[in-house]
């Protein structure tokens, strides 16, 4: 049995035994979370994900939207599933999340790793009459709508980093990686959202920040729900700026701008920039004040840090 078929197993509740797993996989196994206990894995106490579950909680017009929702056990990364999708078939209201991926990614090219069963690794495919150049502001959009779905849980403190990172108390709790399928109007986009929510990565993983997981901040959380939630805020953002642009975000987004004020640096750029954050502008580009003055950072491969901590 390989990794795969493994994780398909405990997806569908199978008394998978340590005999049944050779142990290169289960070497496999442990490195996504799961354990053997007494010959057979660690039950999750969680729940999977369930594709009814998810529906249940979609409001009525992501619904009415929604073609097609695939909860797959495990894949290498939904976001890649889209975009190779893309090539032959239309994927504006197709949907995919996952148990666990295999290769998952981030923003430059970064590993986005999660645990199975634990976390929340989702992509939507959707298509907006914007022009492409627009797609930096589109994450700020998305940004805002996955921070309000955290402050449903009660959840305080839930800030932003630009250009895409959900942070609450300071601390990383997810991120949107937006890929571009087709530039031609309306533009076809894969938005894929990962979330921390019953684990997060040590320092050992994440080495220049810390992160955190919604189970440390909320008494309850559904990930059926969290997930349902996620396409509803991805669903009414695009339509939103569809019809309005980023104007309508602005605001919400300068609320929670945790590098405003702050020292930063930004990588990316030769040669690198430092200075104290600023603030966006009206398209979504990062402001730096610097000694000689304001840089305009704007989306593609760059990233802020802060300098200070």
């Amino acid at each position: 049995m390989d990794l795969e078929a493994a994780f398909e197993a405990l997806a569908q509740g199978q008394h998978l035994k340590e005999i049944d797993v050779d142990l290169s996989v289960r070497a496999e196994l442990a490195e996504y979370g799961v354990r053997f206990e007494k010959g057979v894995p660690i039950p999750h106490p969680t729940g999977f994900l369930s594709s009814a579950k998810i529906k249940a909680h979609l409001n009525e017009s992501t619904r009415n939207w929604l073609h097609q929702l695939d909860v797959l056990s495990c894949t290498q990364s939904t976001n890649t599933d889209l975009l190779e999708l893309s090539r032959d078939s239309d994927i504006n209201g197709r949907v995919r999340t996952a148990e666990v991926q295999t290769g998952g990614r981030g923003r430059r090219g970064r590993q986005w790793v999660s645990p199975f069963a634990k976390n929340v690794a989702l992509s939507v495919g959707i298509s907006i009459d914007r022009s492409t150049t627009e797609i930096g502001s589109i994450s700020l959009a998305i940004g805002l709508m996955v921070a309000q779905v955290l402050d449903g849980l009660e959840i305080e403190d839930v800030s932003l980093k630009w250009p895409n990172d959900i942070l609450i108390d300071q601390r990383k709790v997810g991120g949107i990686l937006i890929e571009l399928a087709d530039a031609q109007r309306p533009a076809s986009l894969v938005v894929g959202i990962g979330m921390n929510v019953n684990d997060a990565p040590g320092v050992e993983v994440t080495g220049s920040y810390r992160a955190t997981r919604i189970v440390d901040h909320s008494a309850s959380c559904s990930r059926n729900s969290l997930v349902a939630h996620l396409i509803n805020a991805v669903h009414d953002a695009i339509r939103r700026f569809e019809d309005f642009g980023f104007e309508p975000f602005k605001e919400g987004w300068k609320r929670r701008d945790f590098l405003r004020g702050r020292n930063i640096l930004l990588a990316g750029s030769e040669p690198s920039i430092s200075g104290i954050g600023a603030g966006i502008d009206d398209e979504g580009a990062y402001l730096i004040k610097t000694s000689t003055g304001v840089e305009r950072a704007i989306g593609g491969e760059l990233s802020l840090r802060i300098a200070d901590v």
